[in-house]
């Protein structure tokens, strides 16, 4: 072979060795892009289950849904809440300590149940205290809030959301008709905690601890004659079917709360759990508007359904709230400080 030749050859294989080699890297970092494109676009999703005890269609469950969609929103999907209704996962009464000891990530909790472990809480709850859903909106926004949260904290409890109940359709479900006091005298009753129980004595009613998603079933079978309850919870319920009639009572109010295991939330990122909180605010902010136009609605919905509304006049609500002084001497005795603030708010709304 001539040397021309030679020097061809090694030329063409030179090139053909630098073409592999391009190609080959070329091909592998197109590779590496295509690997980093896709851990960029596989957001890491933190589930959270959310244990839920009213039913989906209730206007609080509504908010609870918006709260876990907007919560993906905001963390761009890296937060996935799955909501589980109608007590599928715990009973009211369980699911704090459910939230408290990891049991389950979250939960829809209850002013009246986390009372049990936080005496201050029932001043969400003081009957014949806070009259409609601003009145609690305003509390929501006082100092107390605060307290009861950092209380809730060291039980292990993160506070995210709290929503009111229609304050306005509150009052006493029953088999009967009661305008005043005497014509509950001799029923049993289903009572949420202490100050309910002691007006129920009052009355002459007995105190039944049910559980939430059990009314319906006591009324049916007689157990029960009554419960503290909303028109809303009538109506969700159908408990109108086996207790059609309700009286409208500014009888204690009612606060769901998202709560969090505080630890899960600790050691989430600052960015999901800005995430959580600004969903949280949100949400809060339109709750008011959502309890007054659930009641509108609802209490429409009952007329539709033959739910027979009573609402008291200033003379028979006079009778109702007769024992109100003895009650809550009794119900804050070891909480005297609370006792005051709720006399000094009084007296502020007297104005």
């Amino acid at each position: 072979m001539s040397k021309e030749k030679k020097v061809k050859v090694w030329i063409s294989v030179l090139l053909a060795a630098f073409l592999l080699l391009a190609t080959g890297g070329c091909g592998s970092e197109k590779a590496e892009d295509v690997a980093a494109r896709k851990q960029k676009q596989e957001v890491k999703k933190t589930v959270i289950r959310f244990s839920q005890g009213l039913p989906e269609k209730h206007y609080i469950s509504s908010q609870m849904k918006d709260w876990a969609d907007l919560a993906r929103q905001k963390s761009n999907g890296a937060l996935e809440v799955q909501i589980y209704p109608s007590a599928q996962l715990y009973k009211d009464s369980d699911v704090n300590e459910a939230v408290m000891t990891g049991a389950v990530e979250s939960a829809q909790g209850y002013s009246v149940y986390l009372a049990k472990m936080i005496p201050e809480m029932k001043i969400l709850d003081s009957w014949f205290f806070i009259k409609n859903s601003e009145g609690l909106e305003k509390i929501y926004n006082m100092p107390i809030r605060e307290r009861l949260d950092a209380e809730l904290e060291k039980k292990g409890i993160k506070a995210l959301v709290w929503l009111p109940w229609s304050q306005e359709d509150f009052g006493l479900v029953s088999t009967k008709q009661l305008k005043t006091p005497a014509d509950a005298k001799g029923l049993t009753m289903r009572t949420l905690g202490p100050e309910t129980s002691a007006y129920y004595v009052q009355y002459g009613i007995n105190p039944s601890f049910l559980n939430g998603s059990e009314i319906y079933m006591g009324l049916q079978r007689g157990v029960i004659q009554g419960a503290f309850a909303t028109v809303a919870t009538s109506v969700e319920r159908k408990l109108y079917e086996v207790a059609p009639h309700i009286t409208l009572l500014p009888c204690g109010t009612m606060t769901s709360m998202v709560i969090v295991n505080k630890d899960f939330f600790d050691k989430l990122p600052p960015e999901l759990q800005k995430a959580m909180v600004d969903a949280g605010k949100e949400v809060e902010s339109k709750s008011v508007a959502a309890a007054k136009a659930n009641y509108e609605n609802v209490i429409k919905e009952a007329e539709k359904l033959g739910v027979k509304v009573y609402r008291p006049t200033p003379e028979e609500m006079k009778l109702w709230e007769a024992p109100k002084e003895k009650v809550r001497e009794e119900a804050y005795k070891n909480a005297p400080q609370l006792l005051k603030e709720i006399q000094e708010i009084e007296k502020i709304w007297a104005k």
